[in-house]
């Protein structure tokens, strides 16, 4: 039986499902003390809660049974993400349960600033008729720049579309086809698009890297007369900055549903000269009965199956969610995480640094899909690299959330590159680095699925990394592997497959062996002296 613990008020609709599973008992604890939180979490295995619960080190360190943080919700600004990753607890959302209303509030300030119609009530209801003070702007025709085109960005465009408005976006993260497909031009250069828009609205998360991402420099490129709407979280905006730019008349208007402090008492927006050209809203993007029905349905749908071990969604700090991925995608991954493991095998020491480099369409295709602030921004191929490549020196307990941040812990250094496929439709490759030594490998899925190890240190070699294997470096001469071969039968272990890696004028190869069954030490110590072999490492593969 799981304990699910709620701890604050969660649309009932959206709760049954929970109450109903046979497996869970539900417990229902609003208005706690910090004190009696923490007491209340340590035999729970989930928690629910919204944003108003703190879900910081010391709440997750009290929750020792904790396995899932329910956040009902997109923000999980009051979720500490990096903690929660490292002791392995998942940390859900519901993204899309309110996409529809997000969008709706966005066209609503849309229209609001443009025909000015929150002024116009006032006037109308103050006792005034005066039409002449009320001369909007259409859209039709206009150019809309969409900054982050997420869910609620690309909904945001097409309806923005409909209206005939021209689109561009701007967001580094996403895959240009998804822009193309939706008929939204990609720019590449956050103060070129701000210089060409009519309206702005805004759709990326709080990061370190979009704080303050419009600010009092950022304002200036903003074409004269343009309109700002911010529907996405307070503090990608200097609230500052903006009210000095409408003052002086570069901005035509601005539309805030989200503010840096909220609830929210004071601002710069809300200075009585702004209020002909300002429309400020609490923080509702989210309040349609519909969305809160559809968030509480979505997280709890999503709990019930991650607490089960069933496929799941919506794990905010997971570096990817394989369930989703194609087959050729997961086998990669698998690739991935064995090459990982392989370069830890060969590198004793400590890594300094690890390079992932991809080449091929199927990297294309992947998007990063990491909505909040988290110390990475790895494709899940890197992340599942890392993950290879921790497991082997900090054991089986390293998981896709924690190698990103085990990494920068052991100050390895993190990089990703992209190259051009040649003999291969789709290439990936990694180089590690210590401080003595450089080892490079590169991998393929064949078009059967089938994983295979292509290159190692500049070698050409093929070999399947599955099971056992022996891979070792060796002066290139007669009998080296007539010596391992014997050894090895004279000790009962069995060579299932033999790949060997040449290079022309180096006097050196490389080769792998792949074994029924494992070495012993004192027969690997045997074969490295009696075989002349330069170096030699036994990787254990079997299993994922």
């Amino acid at each position: 039986m799981f304990k699910v613990l709620i701890t604050e008020h969660i649309h009932e609709d959206g709760l049954k499902e929970l109450y109903e599973a046979p497996d869970i008992e539900a417990i229902l604890r609003l208005n706690m003390s910090r004190e009696e939180l923490c007491d209340a979490v340590k035999d729970i295995d989930a928690l629910i809660t919204r944003s108003g619960t703190a879900v910081d080190k010391k709440l997750l360190e009290a929750g020792k049974k904790l396995k899932v943080v329910a956040r009902v919700g997109v923000g999980v600004d009051n979720i500490d993400l990096g903690a929660a990753s490292k002791r392995g607890v998942i940390v859900l959302n519901s993204p899309t349960g309110n996409t529809l209303a997000a969008t709706e509030l966005t066209m609503g300030m849309i229209f609001s600033i443009a025909r000015k119609i929150p002024q116009a009530n006032n006037s109308l209801l103050s006792g005034e008729w005066r039409r002449e003070k009320f001369l909007g702007t259409q859209l039709y025709g206009k150019t809309l720049l969409i900054v982050g085109l997420g869910r609620i960005g690309s909904s945001v465009a097409t309806r923005a579309k409909a209206l005939g408005m021209e689109i561009f976006c701007y967001d580094p993260y996403i895959n240009p086809k998804k822009a193309e497909n939706l008929g939204v031009k990609r720019l590449g250069d956050l103060r070129g698009a701000l210089s060409l828009a009519d309206f702005i609205t805004l759709h990326v998360p709080l990061t370190h890297e979009t704080r303050n991402m419009i600010n009092e420099d950022t304002l200036k490129s903003i074409k004269r007369g343009a309109y700002l709407i911010n529907c996405a979280r307070g503090g990608i905006v200097d609230e500052g900055a903006c009210a000095k730019a409408l003052k002086e008349d570069r901005l035509a208007g601005a539309a805030f549903d989200v503010h840096v402090v909220e609830p929210a008492k004071e601002s710069p927006l809300f200075d009585p000269a702004l209020r002909e050209k300002v429309v400020v809203t609490p923080h509702i993007g989210a309040n349609t009965k519909e969305a809160q029905r559809a968030v509480a349905e979505i997280v709890v749908k999503n709990l019930i199956k991650a607490l089960s071990g069933e496929p799941y969604e919506n794990a905010v700090n997971l570096p990817y969610m394989e369930n989703k991925m194609t087959l050729q995608e997961r086998e990669f991954l698998s690739l991935a995480r064995r090459m990982g493991m392989i370069a830890a095998c060969v590198i004793k020491e400590h890594v300094e640094e690890i390079t992932v480099a991809m080449a091929g369409p199927l990297f294309e295709e992947v998007e990063i899909s990491l909505p909040f602030e988290v110390p990475y921004r790895y494709m899940p191929f890197t992340a599942a690299s890392l993950k290879g490549l921790l497991e082997v020196r900090l054991g089986p307990e390293v998981n896709a959330m924690s190698a990103p941040l085990l990494a920068k812990e052991h100050g390895i250094s993190v990089f990703e590159s992209r190259r051009e496929a040649r003999t291969y439709k789709n290439v990936l490759a990694i180089e590690v680095k210590s401080q003595n030594k450089t080892f490079s490998m590169a991998g393929t899925v064949t078009e059967e699925g089938k994983k295979r190890i292509v290159g190692v240190d500049d070698y050409e070699i093929d070999f399947v990394p599955d099971g056992w294997v022996l891979l070792f470096s060796n002066h290139d001469r007669p009998g080296v592997i007539g010596k391992i071969g014997t050894l090895l039968g004279d000790y009962g272990v069995n060579i299932a497959n033999f790949a060997l890696g040449r290079k022309n004028g180096s006097g050196l190869a490389i080769a792998a062996l792949q074994l029924d069954s494992s070495i012993p030490k004192e027969v690997m110590k045997k074969i490295q002296r009696d075989a002349d072999l330069i170096w030699a490492h036994l990787i254990n593969l079997k299993g994922e």
